[in-house]
């Protein structure tokens, strides 16, 4: 339904944040858990904190926390820190372009509606409503494998 992959994982960002332990969360454990490159979800982060809606601390116990409680942050605030644009509904399969109404398509009414009301309601739903709806507590997801004979990151493979 979301047609941009930044807010969709920006809301699962902000979501890990609201329901892990108190404290600062790395980019990495964000990024593995959720099986996405380290590097996307660090640029969401940065967005994040420029819009006011994460802290950072740099250093080894460092990373990023909700700068407010999650029934202060509204989804609003998350579209406008990672969105040029209001998001758009795609209507039917996104890979094949979805279906746009025209302007002399007869029921382009009903499309803008539904529309207007997913905008609406996006922007009045606030990150306590998105974890009540959503599992809880947060159960850290699982790394994706390593393929066989790569060594764990920042350690260089030995010879035996």
């Amino acid at each position: 339904m979301i047609t941009s992959r930044r807010l969709g994982y920006g809301v699962c960002v902000l979501y890990e944040l609201a329901t892990r332990k108190e404290g600062y969360h790395s980019a990495r454990d964000i990024a593995d858990g959720y099986r996405v490159p380290e590097a996307f979800v660090r640029k969401i982060l940065l967005d994040l904190r420029r819009a006011g809606l994460v802290t950072a601390q740099k250093g080894r116990t460092g990373g990023y926390r909700l700068a407010h409680p999650p029934k202060a942050i509204k989804l609003g605030q998350l579209v406008k820190a990672l969105e040029p644009e209001t998001p758009r509904l795609v209507y039917g399969r996104q890979r094949g372009g979805g279906y746009v109404p025209g302007e002399d398509c007869p029921v382009k009414g009903f499309w803008k509606g539904i529309e207007e009301t997913f905008t609406r309601a996006l922007a009045e739903s606030t990150l306590a409503d998105v974890v009540d709806r959503s599992r809880t507590p947060s159960r850290k997801r699982a790394p994706k494998a390593k393929a066989k004979g790569t060594a764990a990151r920042g350690r260089k493979k030995t010879r035996k």
